[in-house]
Protein backbone atom coordinates (compact mmCIF):
# COMPACT_ATOMS: atom_id res chain seq x y z
CA UNK A 1 0.00 0.00 0.00
CA UNK A 2 2.70 2.46 1.00
CA UNK A 3 4.76 1.49 -2.05
CA UNK A 4 1.82 2.17 -4.37
CA UNK A 5 1.31 5.61 -2.86
CA UNK A 6 4.98 6.49 -3.19
CA UNK A 7 4.92 5.22 -6.79
CA UNK A 8 2.19 7.64 -7.81
CA UNK A 9 4.13 10.44 -6.12
CA UNK A 10 7.29 9.59 -8.06
CA UNK A 11 5.32 9.39 -11.28
CA UNK A 12 3.91 12.85 -10.61
CA UNK A 13 7.42 14.26 -10.19
CA UNK A 14 8.30 12.75 -13.55
CA UNK A 15 5.36 14.57 -15.12
CA UNK A 16 6.46 17.89 -13.60
CA UNK A 17 10.02 17.50 -14.89
CA UNK A 18 8.86 16.44 -18.36
CA UNK A 19 6.46 19.39 -18.61
CA UNK A 20 9.25 21.76 -17.53
CA UNK A 21 11.54 20.32 -20.21
CA UNK A 22 8.82 20.64 -22.83
CA UNK A 23 8.18 24.32 -22.02
CA UNK A 24 11.91 25.08 -21.84
CA UNK A 25 12.61 23.59 -25.28
CA UNK A 26 9.50 25.19 -26.77
CA UNK A 27 10.61 28.56 -25.39
CA UNK A 28 14.02 28.17 -27.02
CA UNK A 29 12.34 27.32 -30.33
CA UNK A 30 10.04 30.36 -30.16
CA UNK A 31 12.98 32.65 -29.31
CA UNK A 32 14.89 31.28 -32.31
CA UNK A 33 11.80 31.72 -34.46
CA UNK A 34 11.40 35.35 -33.40
CA UNK A 35 15.09 36.12 -33.95
CA UNK A 36 15.86 34.24 -37.18
CA UNK A 37 12.73 32.42 -38.31
CA UNK A 38 11.35 34.65 -41.06
CA UNK A 39 14.75 35.54 -42.51
CA UNK A 40 15.91 31.93 -42.46
CA UNK A 41 12.69 30.76 -44.09
CA UNK A 42 13.20 33.27 -46.90
CA UNK A 43 16.82 32.20 -47.37
CA UNK A 44 15.89 28.52 -47.50
CA UNK A 45 13.10 29.26 -49.99
CA UNK A 46 15.50 31.15 -52.28
CA UNK A 47 18.04 28.32 -52.17
CA UNK A 48 15.43 25.74 -53.09
CA UNK A 49 16.72 22.15 -53.34
CA UNK A 50 20.19 23.14 -54.52
CA UNK A 51 22.72 22.67 -51.70
CA UNK A 52 25.48 24.18 -53.89
CA UNK A 53 23.65 27.45 -54.52
CA UNK A 54 25.45 30.67 -53.57
CA UNK A 55 24.87 31.49 -49.92
CA UNK A 56 24.00 27.91 -48.92
CA UNK A 57 26.95 27.64 -46.54
CA UNK A 58 25.83 30.78 -44.72
CA UNK A 59 22.58 29.21 -43.53
CA UNK A 60 23.92 25.74 -42.67
CA UNK A 61 24.62 26.67 -39.07
CA UNK A 62 21.21 28.26 -38.50
CA UNK A 63 19.41 25.34 -40.15
CA UNK A 64 21.37 22.92 -37.96
CA UNK A 65 20.36 24.80 -34.81
CA UNK A 66 16.77 24.82 -35.97
CA UNK A 67 16.83 21.07 -36.57
CA UNK A 68 18.31 20.46 -33.13
CA UNK A 69 15.63 22.60 -31.47
CA UNK A 70 12.85 20.77 -33.32
CA UNK A 71 14.33 17.43 -32.22
CA UNK A 72 14.51 18.61 -28.60
CA UNK A 73 10.91 19.85 -28.63
CA UNK A 74 9.63 16.60 -30.14
CA UNK A 75 11.66 14.51 -27.69
CA UNK A 76 10.47 16.55 -24.70
CA UNK A 77 6.86 16.30 -25.89
CA UNK A 78 7.10 12.52 -26.27
CA UNK A 79 8.71 12.28 -22.82
CA UNK A 80 5.91 14.40 -21.34
CA UNK A 81 3.26 12.18 -22.92
CA UNK A 82 4.93 8.97 -21.74
CA UNK A 83 5.42 10.27 -18.20
CA UNK A 84 1.79 11.43 -18.08
CA UNK A 85 0.48 8.05 -19.22
CA UNK A 86 2.75 6.32 -16.68
CA UNK A 87 1.34 8.58 -13.98
CA UNK A 88 -2.24 7.80 -15.05
CA UNK A 89 -1.43 4.11 -14.69
CA UNK A 90 -0.02 4.62 -11.21
CA UNK A 91 -3.02 6.77 -10.29
CA UNK A 92 -5.38 3.90 -10.98
CA UNK A 93 -6.33 4.04 -14.66
CA UNK A 94 -6.15 0.83 -16.68
CA UNK A 95 -4.12 0.66 -19.92
CA UNK A 96 -7.33 -0.05 -21.86
CA UNK A 97 -9.04 3.03 -20.45
CA UNK A 98 -6.00 5.22 -21.18
CA UNK A 99 -5.90 3.99 -24.77
CA UNK A 100 -9.63 4.56 -25.28
CA UNK A 101 -9.60 8.01 -23.70
CA UNK A 102 -6.61 9.38 -25.57
CA UNK A 103 -6.42 7.58 -28.91
CA UNK A 104 -10.00 6.98 -30.08
CA UNK A 105 -10.89 9.79 -32.54
CA UNK A 106 -13.71 12.16 -31.55
CA UNK A 107 -13.94 10.47 -28.16
CA UNK A 108 -10.53 11.91 -27.25
CA UNK A 109 -11.95 15.42 -27.50
CA UNK A 110 -13.45 14.99 -24.03
CA UNK A 111 -12.60 11.54 -22.63
CA UNK A 112 -9.15 12.43 -21.17
CA UNK A 113 -10.72 15.08 -18.94
CA UNK A 114 -13.48 12.65 -17.93
CA UNK A 115 -10.92 9.99 -17.06
CA UNK A 116 -9.03 12.43 -14.86
CA UNK A 117 -12.26 13.42 -13.17
CA UNK A 118 -13.06 9.75 -12.56
CA UNK A 119 -9.68 9.28 -10.89
CA UNK A 120 -10.29 12.28 -8.66
CA UNK A 121 -13.75 11.10 -7.69
CA UNK A 122 -12.52 7.59 -6.97
CA UNK A 123 -10.03 9.08 -4.49
CA UNK A 124 -12.84 10.93 -2.72
CA UNK A 125 -13.98 14.39 -3.81
CA UNK A 126 -15.59 16.56 -1.16
CA UNK A 127 -18.57 18.63 -2.26
CA UNK A 128 -16.85 21.82 -1.08
CA UNK A 129 -13.94 21.05 -3.41
CA UNK A 130 -15.99 19.98 -6.42
CA UNK A 131 -16.46 23.41 -8.05
CA UNK A 132 -12.78 24.30 -7.78
CA UNK A 133 -11.76 20.95 -9.22
CA UNK A 134 -14.23 21.13 -12.11
CA UNK A 135 -13.08 24.66 -12.96
CA UNK A 136 -9.44 23.53 -12.88
CA UNK A 137 -9.94 20.51 -15.09
CA UNK A 138 -12.14 22.45 -17.55
CA UNK A 139 -9.54 25.22 -17.84
CA UNK A 140 -6.75 22.69 -18.36
CA UNK A 141 -8.57 20.82 -21.08
CA UNK A 142 -9.71 24.02 -22.83
CA UNK A 143 -6.10 25.29 -22.89
CA UNK A 144 -4.87 21.94 -24.17
CA UNK A 145 -7.36 21.92 -27.05
CA UNK A 146 -6.59 25.58 -27.80
CA UNK A 147 -2.86 24.84 -27.92
CA UNK A 148 -3.32 21.92 -30.30
CA UNK A 149 -5.63 24.00 -32.50
CA UNK A 150 -3.21 26.95 -32.65
CA UNK A 151 -0.27 24.72 -33.52
CA UNK A 152 -2.18 22.92 -36.25
CA UNK A 153 -3.39 26.10 -37.95
CA UNK A 154 -0.01 27.84 -37.71
CA UNK A 155 2.26 25.09 -38.96
CA UNK A 156 3.28 25.86 -42.57
CA UNK A 157 2.62 22.33 -43.81
CA UNK A 158 0.85 23.13 -47.06
CA UNK A 159 2.18 26.65 -47.60
CA UNK A 160 5.44 27.88 -49.02
CA UNK A 161 7.85 28.98 -46.26
CA UNK A 162 8.76 32.13 -48.20
CA UNK A 163 7.57 35.17 -46.31
CA UNK A 164 6.51 33.01 -43.37
CA UNK A 165 8.12 31.79 -40.18
CA UNK A 166 9.70 28.37 -40.02
CA UNK A 167 7.10 26.78 -37.76
CA UNK A 168 4.50 29.51 -37.30
CA UNK A 169 4.92 29.29 -33.53
CA UNK A 170 5.07 32.55 -31.63
CA UNK A 171 4.55 34.15 -28.21
CA UNK A 172 0.79 33.52 -28.26
CA UNK A 173 1.21 29.78 -28.84
CA UNK A 174 3.93 29.67 -26.18
CA UNK A 175 1.70 31.49 -23.67
CA UNK A 176 -1.14 29.01 -24.19
CA UNK A 177 1.30 26.10 -23.90
CA UNK A 178 2.69 27.47 -20.62
CA UNK A 179 -0.82 27.88 -19.16
CA UNK A 180 -1.80 24.39 -20.30
CA UNK A 181 1.35 22.91 -18.72
CA UNK A 182 0.77 24.73 -15.42
CA UNK A 183 -2.85 23.60 -15.28
CA UNK A 184 -1.85 20.06 -16.19
CA UNK A 185 0.68 20.05 -13.34
CA UNK A 186 -2.00 21.41 -11.00
CA UNK A 187 -4.47 18.66 -11.89
CA UNK A 188 -1.76 16.01 -11.52
CA UNK A 189 -0.87 17.38 -8.09
CA UNK A 190 -4.54 17.44 -7.06
CA UNK A 191 -5.16 13.83 -8.03
CA UNK A 192 -1.81 12.65 -6.65
CA UNK A 193 -2.38 14.16 -3.23
CA UNK A 194 -5.93 12.78 -3.14
CA UNK A 195 -4.75 9.30 -4.12
CA UNK A 196 -1.94 9.33 -1.55
CA UNK A 197 -4.22 10.40 1.28
CA UNK A 198 -7.28 8.33 0.39
CA UNK A 199 -7.94 4.67 0.97
CA UNK A 200 -7.97 3.00 -2.47
CA UNK A 201 -11.12 1.09 -3.28
CA UNK A 202 -9.37 -1.37 -5.58
CA UNK A 203 -11.87 -0.63 -8.33
CA UNK A 204 -10.54 0.89 -11.53
CA UNK A 205 -12.24 4.18 -12.46
CA UNK A 206 -14.64 4.05 -15.37
CA UNK A 207 -15.74 6.58 -17.89
CA UNK A 208 -19.50 6.83 -17.50
CA UNK A 209 -20.12 7.93 -21.07
CA UNK A 210 -23.25 5.80 -21.46
CA UNK A 211 -25.19 6.03 -18.20
CA UNK A 212 -28.32 4.92 -20.04
CA UNK A 213 -26.95 1.39 -20.04
CA UNK A 214 -27.80 1.18 -16.38
CA UNK A 215 -31.49 1.53 -17.13
CA UNK A 216 -31.61 -1.37 -19.58
CA UNK A 217 -33.95 -4.14 -18.36
CA UNK A 218 -32.37 -7.35 -17.27
CA UNK A 219 -33.30 -10.54 -19.11
CA UNK A 220 -35.05 -13.21 -17.13
CA UNK A 221 -34.32 -16.76 -17.99
CA UNK A 222 -36.63 -19.73 -17.22
CA UNK A 223 -35.44 -22.05 -14.55
CA UNK A 224 -34.08 -25.34 -15.74
CA UNK A 225 -35.62 -28.62 -14.54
Amino acid sequence: MRFARSAVGRSAIGVYLALAAQIATLTCLVVFEEARGKLLAQQVAMLGDNPDAPGAEAVVGAVTWFAVLILLVVSATIAAGCSYFAWLRQAGATPRMIAIAWFVPVLNLAAPALLLHALRQEAGLRESRRRTWLAMIAAWWACWLAMVFLILIRLPVTHSPQGRDLTGLGPSELAVAVIAALLCAATVREVTEARMSARPSGIAPRLKLLPALRSLPRHSYPARD
